[in-house]
């Protein structure tokens, strides 16, 4: 699979030129979307760096404290073959503003039991 970003019009001649080479005796599925950037680097750092620090204060893990988050403020219910079930979403998925209201909750989560945050996030 190639994967190819269009920023400009100067790309599109590197599109077309990988389009005019493949294969015809194959059938290509072409899917064109608006790139999502999901969070950065520095928004990821503070996130673990608070779920550090809670884990911590709490006395969890920080992977338990980040299950935990997830299952508290991502999870939602659906029907499975009849049945329901919890699907508890991976933080990677989540667009940068879902990413950014996910993780200013889990902070009143925090701040709500005592827990003051260390440092500059």
């Amino acid at each position: 699979m190639t994967k190819l970003m269009l920023k400009s019009k100067k790309d599109v001649e590197q599109i077309e030129s990988l389009c005019g080479s493949l294969d015809f005796s194959k059938t290509w599925e072409v899917v064109v979307k608006e790139y999502d950037y999901g969070r950065s680097n520095a928004q990821n750092k503070r996130y673990w760096k608070l779920i550090n620090e809670l884990g911590s204060y709490l006395g969890y893990s920080p992977e338990d404290i980040h299950n935990m988050m997830k299952y508290k403020y991502l999870s939602y219910k659906e029907d499975l073959l009849g049945d329901e079930i919890t699907v508890v979403p991976s933080t990677s998925d989540l667009t940068i503003k879902e990413f950014l209201e996910y993780q200013s909750t889990v902070e009143k989560f925090a701040i709500g039991l005592g827990f003051k945050l260390q440092g500059e996030y």
